[in-house]
């Protein structure tokens, strides 16, 4: 079997055309390059130069091995090219399956930050439900999701967690929810039009016997999910209870005015990933990126948002 420093030493004689020069090319000596080459004929049983007095000239033979030897070569190169843009990600492309939430703004900031640091990125980003979400981690469709609720997670991996309570949306102006610093009190709310983002499943997240009341009594429209009560809110349809995170969205966008609720229940927020997976790189990195937004993430109602 022909060893690599003997092609690399045809090779080199081949282009320069003389033994000293492919010395050079190869940071050796020409005695070297001369017993290299001529180990190589032995073992090959035919000559591969003739030596003139100002260099050597290629054989036949030599020329036909020379086609095979940049063919591979040329392959050689190709690998290297191919690991070196599996390394910086390039070609990679990620599955991401997330509740409305977390598509406002979180996703995208992430996406944003990868693009930053890493280049472009091949994403796909599909809006489902959790349940449906945590079905294809397990069957690897995803590569990472973001469920509300967490649902049975069995089968799949908790790469961060957060529980932030809900708070009060209304249109921008409201200056009936009474200044920013104070958490509107069941009290309050009393008064006012509910929107409420699926009202049974709201009432059961509720512990709080005065809120739960008020929700009940005040509630007339239900939105299914927080962006759609958000959206009704700004409508003017009331005042909504909404998760964190679309709430620093219409706050940041629209100008809603958001206030914090006394005793509101807790959404709650998972980032998961396959169990055991044999995951890519790009994977586990955005994924890093991903935890990292989810555990800064902070809103102040009625103040400054930051993630």
């Amino acid at each position: 079997m022909l060893q690599m420093r003997e092609i690399e030493a045809f090779r080199a004689a081949l282009q320069s055309g003389s033994l000293s020069a492919a010395a050079r090319l190869l940071n050796t000596s020409q005695p070297n390059v001369t017993r290299i080459i001529a180990n190589l004929e032995r073992k090959l049983g035919y000559p591969l130069f003739l030596r003139r007095s100002r260099g050597v000239t290629p054989t036949a033979e030599a020329e036909f091995l020379h086609a095979e030897v940049e063919r591979s070569f040329h392959g050689l190169g190709a690998i290297s090219r191919a690991a070196e843009e599996i390394g910086q990600f390039k070609g990679a492309h990620l599955a991401v399956g997330g509740v409305p939430a977390v598509l406002l703004d979180l996703v995208p900031e992430a996406v944003s930050t990868w693009q930053q640091r890493h280049g472009e990125l091949r994403i796909t980003v599909e809006l489902r439900e959790s349940e449906r979400i945590l079905h294809w981690i397990r069957a690897r469709r995803f590569d990472l999701g973001l469920v509300s609720p967490i649902l049975d997670v069995r089968d799949v991996t908790i790469l961060a967690r957060r529980e932030l309570p809900y708070v009060a949306l209304a249109r921008p102006g409201a200056d009936h929810l009474g200044p920013p610093e104070m958490p509107l009190s069941a009290a309050a709310l009393d008064s006012l039009p509910l929107v409420v983002p699926g009202a049974s499943y709201f009432l059961a997240l509720c512990d709080d016997p005065d809120l739960r009341a008020v929700v009940q009594r005040r509630a007339s429209v239900d939105g299914f999910v927080s962006e759609t009560a958000a959206h009704l809110a700004m409508a003017g349809a009331g005042v909504a209870f909404v998760d964190p995170l679309t709430a620093r969205h219409f706050h940041r966008h629209y100008g809603a005015t958001v206030r914090a609720v006394e005793a509101a229940p807790a959404f709650e927020l998972a980032l998961v990933s396959p169990r055991h997976p044999v995951h890519a790189r790009a994977a586990i990195r955005f994924g890093e990126i991903l935890r990292a937004a989810l555990e800064a993430f902070d809103f102040v109602p009625g103040g400054t948002a930051s993630i």
